[in-house]
């Protein structure tokens, strides 16, 4: 399989959903159903990462879209959104390519930093990022947009005792 990370073009916007959908689906074997049936990220939202953030699609030669990340910048560093790949390309290294797109991004408009906001005890989450040199954020290293964050989980009803800010310092 060969993969291309590219942006994502504004008319590709309705082909993230159903990624994000399916991603969503490992969350079920980690007993977290609340995600996988949740919605995910909104047209007009995609559109606007697009526009003023960073969408970064992974592209399979023979199936297209298959995977993206989106990003957009917060407290001074780039802030991963969300990450999705589809089940059937997992473990082929499409997440760790659309890290790295995001890394590169960050370092393009001289952020110094990507930060994420995830789960901790899911293998697929937290210790993938660490794997990629992602470290936790105490509370009171959080800049305003990270506390923002944490109320909005909180209001979307996400147990916040299992979820972990994250950041991986980039180098200059």
């Amino acid at each position: 399989m060969v993969a291309a990370i590219r942006a994502i073009l504004p008319e590709e916007a309705g082909l993230l959903p159903p990624i994000e959908r399916d991603a969503a689906e490992r969350f079920r074997e980690v007993g977290l159903n609340t995600i996988a049936d949740g919605e995910p990220s909104s047209e007009p939202f995609i559109l606007s990462v697009i526009r003023k953030g960073v969408a970064l699609g992974a592209v399979e030669v023979d199936h297209g879209l298959v995977g993206f990340a989106l990003a957009g910048e917060l407290d001074g560093a780039l802030h991963l959104y969300e990450l999705s790949v589809r089940t059937a390309f997992n473990g082929q290294g499409l997440g760790s390519a659309l890290l790295m797109g995001i890394e590169t991004a960050a370092a393009a408009s001289a952020l110094g930093a990507v930060t994420l906001s995830t789960f901790a005890d899911v293998p697929f989450n937290a210790p993938f990022y660490a794997r990629r040199g992602f470290v936790p954020v105490e509370i009171e290293d959080w800049g305003p947009a990270l506390h923002l964050l944490n109320g909005a989980e909180r209001a979307a009803g996400l147990p916040l005792d299992r979820r972990v800010f994250m950041r991986k310092e980039l180098q200059p």
